[in-house]
């Protein structure tokens, strides 16, 4: 019998996970019912049943959530700044995070990625900078853990991708009847990976590395933090989020959309009252025979019913960082049930993003570029036809 696991040593081993759990998730008998799992169906390479360890997989999901609340709070710190256009109310000064001189804080930020050392500060505000270089350890140390938030949020993202990677490269099938306590949990962890870092966009990710390298620097003889270069490359990478997302997430893309083909059955039927009528989930009587009572309702299907909120969420998330799955043939019309019910994209707590301007600004261009190159012939005529086609209608959909 072959055994998977999905345990690495950073999973394991890793207490700074602690700070984002509570004490009973990181207890090692939290997740004993995930612990180990059977997978359903013929897997790769072996011969017997493969069994896999999905206590990394919902223990992230979990640490999603705290460093969503970690993220929330700092928010509420720095009095809901918005980094994107470089807005920033007197309370966020006077928050005792970031040192209280706007105007090179801001520059740092603007100019980002470019090192702090090639921006020629002394004319920006020689009197801050100064003030800066006499108090960078009390600085610093007001930014400590907001800069190791940034760790995290790099840590986190590197070890998703390779469970995700482990996950999909494992498990043959993964659809709503076969494997689907497993299909729950991989994309439960792809929902809290997207959230998470479509929230990190709402916090001043650029200002805290760039002022908290320039103090580094004062205080360490101009040499820069050791993860400096790593936290540019990942901050810079996800600037915006949705683009970082597209890159990492185009392995797992075809998994993806499978899976969201798999499910918009249901979607329609949730969506249609006559049908659902018919098939006796709104009712236990008989839809032409009132005074019959009757169980015609599928269980499976009743299972489905229970679920279709989480599939909504798959769905809205799923086609956002995964937009060529769009082209699937019916793949629009599930989208489009499901972005037409909703205005805003939750995050956590009463922050969100708006949906359809990120499909606009995200998706859209990709739908386009597919048109293009299938107007260019790249595939086979028909093929190349068929694609066009689709791309066409999903942008037409998604421009009305």
């Amino acid at each position: 019998m072959a055994h998977v696991s999905f345990k690495s040593k950073e999973v394991d081993s890793v207490p700074r996970w602690s700070d984002y759990l509570t004490a009973e998730e990181s207890s090692p008998s939290a997740s004993a019912s995930w612990r180990t799992m059977g997978v359903d169906g013929p897997q790769p390479s072996s011969s017997g049943q493969r069994h896999l360890q999905m206590e990394p997989v919902v223990q992230l999901s979990k640490v999603a959530e705290g460093l969503l609340a970690k993220m929330y709070r700092l928010n509420s710190i720095l009095d809901y700044p918005d980094p994107n256009t470089h807005t920033f109310s007197e309370a966020f000064w006077k928050a005792g995070v970031m040192p209280n001189f706007p105007k090179i804080c801001i520059t740092l930020s603007k100019k980002f990625p470019e090192h702090p050392n090639k921006l020629q500060l002394e004319k920006v505000d020689k009197f801050a900078l100064e003030a800066l270089n006499e108090n960078a350890e009390g600085y610093m140390q007001n930014l400590e853990q907001w800069i190791m938030l940034l760790l995290d949020l790099l840590e986190f993202r590197e070890q998703v991708l390779r469970l995700i990677l482990d996950l999909s490269s494992t498990v043959i099938t993964l659809l709503p009847h076969q494997n689907s306590l497993i299909l729950h949990a991989f994309m439960d962890l792809i929902c809290s990976f997207v959230r998470v870092n479509l929230f990190s966009d709402k916090i001043p990710r650029k200002m805290i590395l760039q002022v908290y390298n320039i103090l580094h620097v004062m205080l360490k003889g101009g040499r820069d933090c050791e993860f400096y270069h790593r936290l540019v490359q990942f901050v810079d990478s996800y600037d915006p989020p949705v683009k970082g997302l597209h890159e990492d997430l185009n392995f797992v893309s075809p998994r993806i959309g499978e899976v969201l083909e798999a499910v918009g059955p249901i979607i329609f039927l949730s969506t249609d009252t006559k049908k659902l009528r018919n098939e006796g989930f709104l009712s236990p009587f008989h839809p032409r025979y009132p005074d019959i009572l009757t169980n015609s309702a599928h269980p499976m299907r009743a299972q489905d019913l229970a679920n279709v909120t989480s599939y909504r969420e798959w769905v809205l998330l799923g086609y956002l960082v995964c937009p060529d799955e769009l082209l699937r043939v019916t793949s629009i019309d599930v989208a489009m049930v499901v972005l037409k019910e909703n205005l805003v994209l939750p995050l956590f707590r009463d922050e969100y993003i708006l949906l359809h301007e990120n499909y606009q600004h995200y998706v859209l261009p990709k739908v386009l570029e597919s048109k293009r190159m299938a107007k260019s012939g790249r595939t086979k005529q028909k093929e190349a036809d068929m694609e066009y086609n689709i791309a066409k209608q999903v942008e037409k959909m998604l421009t009305y």
